[in-house]
């Protein structure tokens, strides 16, 4: 790794990624406050027949067969809000370098500095697998924040939460992995994030459309958020290791593959 790339690589990354950081520790912190003041009110629409498949979609199970406040949580885990958030840090980290100058045409002359393409990859790489740690962490912050500026009438156990946080680290690395591969593969910007974006967007679709479609059911194991469960695991206090395992292998996989296309493909001139 190289550190002066890793450092002008932060510095283009670190204003969304402060603003990004702190909107999910915000939005989870709203999210206990909300739960704490209006949560009767909340849990009766959230139990109508197509909202309550909905919230069963985003937590990998029936919520209401164990209402706790913990369980409660896990929605705050698989919101739509909290993946905007993520795969837009994504979505632009891993595209800015590697497809970003080739984009811009400045590649050529990225490409002359004394240094391994292997070299340039891996400090981009690293810059959005950091920001990956503290993301992942930011959703946990907030509810800590949340339940202690306005506790709950059954406490939150914040301990069990870590299994779902790490397995949202393990998540965010799959797709940050595809999204280097893709990055790789393709020489405009606006057509990586395109596919990238595709993909996830699929992946989303399936995952609802598995709760009431059998032949999406069968093939649902081919989207990435079907190995991110929430309450599943939170309700068990078991850590889902098949499917962190799943997720950390195609995390390896594409970004090796990313690395391997990037070190040895033609770049376009300007």
């Amino acid at each position: 790794m190289n550190l002066a790339v890793f450092r002008k690589t932060a510095r283009e990354t670190v204003l969304l990624f402060a603003i990004l950081t702190a909107a999910i520790v915000g939005f989870e912190l709203l999210f206990v406050l909300a739960m704490g003041e209006f949560v009767e009110e909340i849990t009766s629409i959230w139990k109508i027949g197509i909202v309550r498949r909905f919230v069963q979609v985003l937590v990998g199970a029936d919520l209401f067969a164990d209402l706790t406040p913990t369980t409660i949580m896990t929605v705050g885990l698989a919101h739509p809000l909290l993946y905007a958030f993520t795969w837009t840090l994504l979505l632009t980290s891993c595209t800015r370098v590697i497809v970003g100058e080739v984009d811009r045409g400045t590649a050529d002359l990225l490409l002359t500095l004394p240094l391994a393409r292997v070299t340039i990859y891996a400090s981009v790489s690293a810059v959005w697998v950091l920001c990956g740690v503290v993301v992942s962490l930011a959703p946990l912050l907030g509810m800590w924040l949340g339940e202690s500026l306005y506790p709950l009438s059954e406490p939150i156990e914040l301990g069990r939460l870590w299994i779902p946080v790490v397995n949202l680290f393990a998540l965010y690395l799959a797709i940050g992995g595809a999204a280097t591969l893709v990055s790789s593969l393709v020489s405009r910007r606006g057509q990586a994030i395109g596919i990238i974006l595709a993909g996830l967007l699929t992946s989303f679709l399936l995952n609802i459309l598995a709760q009431f479609w059998s032949p999406a059911k069968e093939i649902s194991f081919l989207g990435l958020l079907h190995y991110y469960r929430p309450l599943v695991s939170v309700r068990t206090g078991e850590w889902p290791l098949g499917d962190m395992a799943v997720l950390a292998c195609i995390a390896g996989c594409c970004w090796l593959a990313g690395l391997w296309w990037f070190s040895r493909r033609d770049i376009p001139a300007a």
